[in-house]
């Protein structure tokens, strides 16, 4: 699979994930549905944000330097996605469940930052 077929490829996929979550979004009832809801809900707009985060992510960094490489690149900004979703979908369910408070989300950012300045030290040293 070439680079392209991998961004339209990824770009159509974020696309549908939205459209999924635009469905959860209006069609579900979660009074009805119980967990199920809460799960699709979540669920699609993990992916739906992974995905948006990701192709964004990596047409930045190649629009910054023209000269890097796109694999690495890609790695990059699939683990940033990875971290930035998890964060946004973990700061919502604090919300959901009252447990969303300044200090609260200061400690997730600093495990989150902890953990891809793990990676980018891991990077540089070898």
């Amino acid at each position: 699979m070439s680079f392209r077929s991998y961004l339209i490829l990824m770009s159509i996929a974020s696309v549908a994930a939205w459209i999924a979550w635009a469905v959860v979004l209006h069609g579900v009832d979660p009074s009805l549905s119980g967990q199920m809801g809460y799960i699709l809900f979540y669920l699609t707009l993990s992916i739906a944000l992974f995905g948006t985060i990701s192709v964004f992510g990596v047409l930045i960094r190649l629009w910054k330097d023209r000269t890097a490489i796109a694999v690495r690149v890609t790695m990059q900004a699939f683990r940033q996605a990875l971290l930035l979703t998890a964060l946004f979908i973990g700061s919502l369910v604090l919300f959901s469940q009252g447990w969303f408070r300044w200090w609260t989300m200061l400690l997730v950012v600093i495990i989150v930052s902890f953990i891809e300045l793990a990676f980018v030290s891991k990077k540089h040293r070898h």
